[in-house]
């Protein structure tokens, strides 16, 4: 867990340099994700992507969709 932890902070600051220094830059980097982006992240992280059924799959997509239409 602790190396997914680290990978995925390597990925953001890869995606978003900066982002989670305020002293780095010149101050205009934005945040990649809104908070509708987050939660729709934490719902795909939740997720068993592994176990999840073709129709449930399908039904979490839509439900996504909803979050960020």
């Amino acid at each position: 867990m602790k190396r997914h932890e680290q990978s995925e902070h390597k990925l953001s600051e890869t995606l978003s340099p900066g982002a989670s220094d305020p002293g780095h830059g010149n101050g205009n980097q934005r945040a990649l994700f809104t908070a509708l982006d987050r939660e729709v992240l934490e719902k795909l992280r939740g997720a068993d992507l592994d176990q999840l059924k073709p129709l449930d799959a399908l039904n979490l997509l839509a439900e996504l969709k909803k979050h960020i239409s």
